[in-house]
């Protein structure tokens, strides 16, 4: 009972929550259509990266470029400044009521490494522990917990060792292509349902961008993503296209984006 009101209490502080307060209270929004308001708004702003813009819960760090070369010393690395997701609000307070702190951190070290990747960084080992306020001893634990779970930890020695491998936004998109539901993919990578649905959104959004004609770049700055992760969610679609189970999921997904968009009132028409 005692967490459960702690966690309820913690979700009131939260930056959704606010912006809630003000459309039911300010706006006269019911509560459900102030919470699709909110997972709208939450799906177009910050879909994919923030661009080098700080949002409440983020952090900005400097850390080795992911170009650096493996034999100088770190301090004589080139470095790159990068923000990662520290706190993502009333998302991350539903992943610590389902999963505790451990849970919690471990699904923040897939998300702050892979944001530091798309960004043109990699931290270290060390950098997680002093991001996450923990000691190099837990982050190893955390590793090689994930680790266990086949998740890959792109940390710099991780990179220097083995390379980049899939990331974690990739394989989610995977899973739900082979029809695994949003929950499952969610324990398994640590995050909440509404992260897995947002990755998604993303995803389709990329796609419909892509038919129509738009290049990478493009698709990136229109998506607010990455041009790497534009690029990697590319490769994957292209993959799905080859597998009949994968497509056939990819076009009833479409074909839904494309029901609901055509049953939006038209700009300064009349709903019936």
């Amino acid at each position: 009972m005692t967490t459960t009101v702690t966690s309820d209490r913690l979700a009131e502080k939260t930056p959704e929550a606010t912006f809630l307060h003000v459309m039911q209270k300010e706006f006269g929004f019911p509560q459900r259509t102030a919470c699709q308001v909110l997972e709208t708004a939450t799906e177009i702003l910050l879909g994919g990266d923030s661009r080098g813009q700080q949002r409440p819960g983020q952090v900005r760090v400097i850390v080795t470029s992911l170009k650096a070369p493996f034999g100088p010393r770190l301090a004589e690395s080139a470095k790159v400044g990068v923000v990662l997701t520290v706190d993502n609000g009333a998302e991350d307070v539903r992943v610590k009521e389902t999963e505790g702190v451990e849970g919690l951190r471990r699904g923040r070290i897939l998300r702050i490494t892979e944001e530091a990747l798309e960004q043109g960084g990699v931290l270290t080992q060390e950098d997680l522990a002093r991001v996450l306020q923990v000691d190099r001893r837990t982050i190893v634990r955390d590793i090689q917990a994930l680790e266990r779970e086949k998740h890959i930890v792109s940390t710099r020695g991780a990179v220097k060792n083995v390379g980049r491998g899939q990331t974690h936004k990739v394989k989610i998109i995977e899973l739900w292509l082979n029809r695994e539901g949003y929950d499952k993919i969610a324990r398994w990578v640590h995050h909440s349902p509404q992260a897995i649905k947002r990755y998604v959104s993303t995803f389709l959004r990329l796609v419909v961008l892509h038919r129509q004609g738009k290049d990478a770049k493009e698709i990136a700055f229109l998506t607010q993503s990455s041009v790497k992760l534009v690029k990697d969610y590319l490769d994957l679609y292209q993959e799905a296209l080859q597998q009949p189970e994968s497509r056939e999921k990819l076009e009833e997904e479409l074909e839904r984006v494309s029901v609901w968009k055509r049953s939006e009132p038209e700009k300064g028409g009349q709903t019936a």
